[in-house]
């Protein structure tokens, strides 16, 4: 699949985000409105999705993104009681941190 085809594909948006910087503490960024996002990183993150907005890490446990440029399907969560109440999903937020001792950048676009 080629990246245009990821931008039109199921009326998709190609939504270009402002840089971020994933640093010594971490960072959460709300990825509710992206289905899946493109991101371009200069050096290695931790990262995780949750539905808190409260940036929390776990250098031990999460998962790592290498530097270069990967697409990730954002995960969708429901509560229980939201779900039975036919409510919205929650907000999704994206949380990291740098790996090593220089901060990264990262470069976003929601699809």
């Amino acid at each position: 699949m080629q990246a245009t085809e990821l931008a039109t594909a199921g009326k998709k948006n190609w939504s270009v985000q402002s840089v971020a910087t994933s640093a010594s503490s971490a960072a959460a960024i709300d990825v509710s409105s992206a289905q899946i996002i493109g991101m371009h990183l200069s050096g290695e993150i931790y990262f995780n999705f949750s539905t808190s907005s409260s940036a929390a890490v776990s250098t031990g446990n999460d998962l790592k993104l290498q530097q270069g440029l990967t697409f990730l399907a954002v995960p969708r969560f429901v509560t229980d009681a939201k779900e039975r109440a036919g409510s919205a999903k929650d907000s999704v937020y994206l949380h990291h941190q740098r790996t090593g001792s220089s901060d990264v950048t990262m470069r976003l676009v929601f699809c």
